[in-house]
């Protein structure tokens, strides 16, 4: 085994990484700005436990892409194996994730 292939392949599985902490923060600028004002129109209706599921959704999805791709680092490190599809795949991921939880924090806050 060539230890530089495998610094190589998870180097490069790290740098694609990149676009995926871009993708995350945009991501979360679009749910903050999305419900950080969103309870004052519909105070007394609101499905506050719904908002707040919306908001682990959103949180434990990016979370579970994270742990998916730094996953991905380590194997491409053992195996030197290109996997620099998995951050890509995982960007898309965090944004299905953001679309779900949108989703369904506006039904829960009744709109």
């Amino acid at each position: 085994m060539n230890p530089r292939a495998g610094r190589s392949a998870a180097a490069s599985v790290l740098a694609v990484a990149v676009l995926q902490v871009v993708v995350f923060a945009i991501t979360t600028a679009v749910w903050v700005g999305s419900t950080i004002f969103a309870g004052g129109a519909c105070a007394p209706r609101c499905d506050w436990s719904g908002a707040d599921l919306a908001g682990a959704v959103y949180y434990l999805v990016a979370v579970v892409m994270s742990v998916g791709t730094a996953a991905a680092a380590l194997f491409a490190w053992r195996t030197e194996r290109d996997l620099t599809w998995v951050p890509l795949a995982a960007s898309a991921g965090t944004v299905a994730g953001l679309l779900i939880a949108l989703r369904l924090f506006q039904a829960a806050m009744g709109s």
